[in-house]
């Protein structure tokens, strides 16, 4: 859950750099060595070249073996696929739709099987560690960067990627790809509605979490309520206004998994007008929430932030355990459950019974607990505690969210 609190920075800092890009119909071949160490002749090509993706924390890059080189060679996706690292490279984060563009020149990907099958592979997690290591050739624009002499008299190309590290390969297309252990990302299972029957007709999204947003699939359930996925994420989603919504942590590979569904009156949140509610001190935007006495509130002193931090009376802003803020961009991925003891999500419905926002909530295995509660795709309140301390006040505060008069 820390990742969805992380404010996401999209393609800046020092992922691209001004430089020349000349483009090629044809990819040529190369052996991953020779890239590593001769970059500077594949400066702006379109390369095919084969080699293991490291992804870890601050490293998104491409292994090519004990080559007798320290050239890095950082890795980004075309079109809007977010990569899934934590890094300076803020690349965690992608408009839908919207190809990624370098040196003005925009980028896709094909999204066949083959990149699905890579995707979910190096997304596949237990904790922080990757589950899979994965080999794949990947077909892309090369960046060499900018030449630096390093202290033994070698020279590596930098500007691009965590630090300005390395070189920099735009992935347009993947193919051969392979696992260690071989993995089998295929799941199965069957929806019971709430009457106790299989659920016809039903949407179920299966999510590769770790970019913003996730990748997604779906498919629909048969007559028995049948649904199945092939490069299946982590996590299924069950969204229907009329059923509370659902996400469930999966293993694929594995058996037949069995979901109930529960009826979404018995959970939803039925948000009123503030001037049905009573209370002197409130904060927010068009949503606003009821402080204690013994809380207080300033806002964000960033410019291009809306944000307000809530905190006990007597400390200040950087102790603030609640945050509410708002985006003008719509916010398009939920909570995930992915990590979690237990995961509870419900509606948030107006007085008309439209759903206007969904909050979730959960404590990571650790102990912490977080909530995340969105309001009308642009507002958010929600914590992160690392304690294992029960969040009673901040609890309290979301829960008198009321929408402000217009």
């Amino acid at each position: 859950m820390s990742r969805r609190l992380l404010l996401f920075v999209l393609l800046s800092g020092s992922l691209f750099v001004p430089r020349s890009s000349a483009a090629q119909e044809n990819p040529v071949e190369i052996p991953g060595c020779d890239l590593a160490k001769n970059p500077k002749a594949f400066d702006g090509k379109l390369l095919r070249v084969r080699g293991t993706l490291n992804v870890h924390f601050e490293d998104f890059s491409l292994g090519v073996g004990n080559c007798d080189s320290e050239q890095g060679i950082w890795l980004a996706f075309g079109g809007d696929v977010p990569g899934i690292v934590a890094s300076t490279v803020n690349d965690s984060f992608r408009t839908p739709g919207v190809d990624i563009k370098v040196n003005k020149v925009s980028y896709g990907i094909k999204k066949d099987e083959n990149f699905h099958r890579l995707y979910a592979l190096i997304a596949a997690r237990h904790g922080d560690k990757p589950e899979f290591t994965v080999t794949a050739t990947l077909t892309g624009t090369f960046y060499a960067g900018d030449a630096r002499a390093a202290a033994n008299g070698a020279t590596t190309f930098v500007g691009y990627g965590h630090l300005g590290c390395c070189a920099l390969l735009v992935i347009t297309e993947v193919s051969d790809v392979e696992s260690v252990p071989p993995a089998n990302l295929n799941l199965h299972g069957v929806l019971i509605g709430v009457d106790g029957k299989p659920a016809e007709g039903f949407t179920v999204f299966d999510d590769v979490l770790g970019g913003s947003p996730p990748e997604r699939q779906k498919t629909v359930t048969n007559e028995r309520g049948e649904f199945a996925f092939s490069n299946s994420g982590q996590q299924l989603r069950f969204e229907d206004p009329n059923d509370r919504p659902l996400a469930l942590t999966v293993e694929p590979g594995g058996a037949s998994i069995r979901v109930s569904l529960e009826d979404a009156k018995h959970s939803d949140w039925m948000i009123t007008a503030c001037g049905e509610v009573h209370s002197p001190r409130r904060v927010g935007f068009s949503v606003l929430f009821a402080l204690p006495k013994n809380m207080e509130s300033s806002p964000s002193n960033a410019d291009d932030a809306q944000a307000v931090f809530v905190y006990p009376r007597g400390k200040d802003a950087p102790s603030a355990e609640l945050i509410i803020s708002k985006s003008s961009e719509e916010i398009t991925d939920a909570a995930d459950s992915l990590g979690t003891e237990w995961f509870k999500e419900r509606w948030i419905k107006d007085s008309a019974g439209n759903v206007v926002g969904m909050d979730a909530r959960g404590r990571v295995q650790h102990g912490g607990y977080w909530r995340r509660a969105i309001f009308s795709g642009h507002e958010i309140a929600g914590y992160w505690l690392q304690s294992g301390e029960r969040p009673k006040v901040l609890d309290q505060i979301i829960d008198s969210a009321c929408t402000a008069p217009k």
